[in-house]
């Protein structure tokens, strides 16, 4: 891969700042990145050309068009940042509090009335509320040393989860060297995203629960289409529907590629100097001359459970070329039947809740296909604990919830490990560690000492 930081440049992880039991409680602010750049963050919002997926309709949006449309693609940047770059306030957590909150009680399956926003709001509030993470709003782009070009990461999130919640990765990774792209998907998998049309009008896309979809629109002649008098076309009820959500996942797989794909046809319009096509862009006036010192070409594919789905599935789809690709506990069952072969450097690292699931034999069966592979695993880790959640709780409920470790020490293994695996040195992330090798049985004891990184010998 072609980038300019070397093995001896990268700091070592120890180096990341220590965090409290009581996570961002008191200081309402994640920590310091640990790198040697500091880290410019930019929202972007990009209109793009409508396009729409599924056959579906939301019992809330009967009206609606059927399946899920998107219109504009969202994310947020994260990158190294000018040293002269000074920040003139916080970048805030979670911008849009109220909003979130009441998405996550539709994931609950309630209606966000009184009664339940009396509770979450102020619980919400005690915990998060004008929490910030360290990076520098609209920063200008560091150049790049050596005459060189800054390598591309693009990041995608889990369901139940946006663009931001994942700020200790990207950030960490950007201040490593990388531009990373974290995409806010629109596909109905998130709490609450704000969707601003062209005029500058603003809606809200909120979670979508799969049994709140009352309609299919099935033809006999195998094509859906709007709804008409036709006697070839019937609407079918709840009764008929999926038993799970497995339907509606594999069409929010389809609208995530189509998100990876035309932000990453962004970057590169913003990498080659042509602003003509960048009119478009939904954010304040913005310098982006220095952008075409980024490489948009083959860059690094992340993502995090229904993410790590969507890096696998965009790692063997023909409109990409991704250099490598890293995913932290993938939802594999979203993929199935997996048809595809992944030829490039694959990494995955995974919690300790994941790898003594029936998800992790799901994967081990995918990677006879994959020629070039590595596989850790972070005992006394849980599935959640690659986002920056239980870096903002109070550690007794972190531990309440499974969670047996510092959840920054997982965070530092991740980059570690992720740092070492784009730079060619993955075999130096190998040496000293734990190894299981592939079919042992794996068991709460035996997956490894909490805090520490295992090599899975596959």
């Amino acid at each position: 891969m072609s980038s300019e930081i070397s093995p001896d440049e990268s700091p070592h992880i120890s180096s990341v700042p220590k965090r409290t039991p009581f996570g961002a409680f008191f200081s309402r602010t994640l920590p310091n990145y640990s790198g040697k750049y500091p880290v410019g963050v930019r929202d972007v919002e990009l209109p793009i050309s409508k396009q729409s997926f599924g056959n579906f309709r939301h019992k809330s949006m009967p009206a609606a068009e059927a399946g899920v449309t998107i219109d504009t693609v969202f994310f947020t940047l994260f990158y190294p940042a000018d040293p002269d770059s000074q920040s003139t306030h916080d970048v805030v957590w979670f911008p849009r509090l109220r909003q979130t909150i009441d998405g996550f009680i539709k994931m609950a399956k309630r209606t966000p009335n009184w009664v339940y926003r009396t509770i979450a709001y102020p619980c919400a509030a005690a915990a998060i509320w004008r929490t910030t993470f360290p990076g520098i709003e609209n920063a200008q782009l560091r150049q790049p040393p050596r005459s060189g070009q800054w390598p591309l990461m693009i990041f995608s999130h889990g369901a139940g989860c946006s663009r931001l919640m994942y700020s200790a990765f990207c950030g960490e990774m950007a201040s490593r060297g990388f531009v990373v792209v974290a995409i806010e998907h629109r596909d109905g998998t998130g709490p609450s995203s704000q969707i601003t049309d062209a005029d500058g009008q603003t809606k809200n896309f909120d979670w979508l629960n799969w049994t709140d979809l009352q309609y299919v629109l099935i033809s006999v002649t195998g094509f859906c289409t709007n709804r008409t008098t036709d006697p070839n076309i019937s609407w079918v009820d709840m009764a008929d529907q999926p038993l799970d959500d497995t339907t509606l996942r594999h069409v929010q797989l389809e609208v995530r590629l189509a998100e990876i794909d035309q932000v990453s046809k962004a970057l590169q319009s913003i990498a080659n100097g042509q602003p003509a096509r960048l009119m478009g862009l939904k954010c304040a006036p913005f310098d982006w001359a220095r952008w075409t010192s980024v490489n948009p070409y083959q860059p690094v594919m992340v993502g995090h459970s229904l993410g790590g789905s969507a890096a696998m599935a965009a790692a063997i789809d023909s409109r990409f070329a991704f250099s490598r690709v890293v995913v932290f506990d993938p939802a594999v069952q979203r993929l199935e039947p997996w048809k595809g072969r992944i030829d490039i450097p694959f990494l995955a690292i995974n919690s300790e809740e994941f790898s003594l699931g029936s998800e992790f034999t799901k994967l081990l069966n995918i990677l006879p296909t994959v020629p070039s592979r590595h596989v850790f695993l972070i005992p006394g880790s849980t599935h959640p604990s690659f986002s920056d959640v239980f870096l903002i709780l109070p550690d007794f409920i972190n531990r309440f919830t499974g969670l047996a470790v510092d959840p920054l020490a997982v965070i530092n293994l991740s980059v570690e490990a992720v740092n070492e695996f784009l730079v060619g040195n993955v075999g130096q992330v190998c040496k000293g560690k734990t190894a299981i090798e592939a079919g042992q049985q794996l068991t709460k004891n035996r997956v490894g000492n909490a805090g520490e990184m295992v090599w899975y010998r596959t």
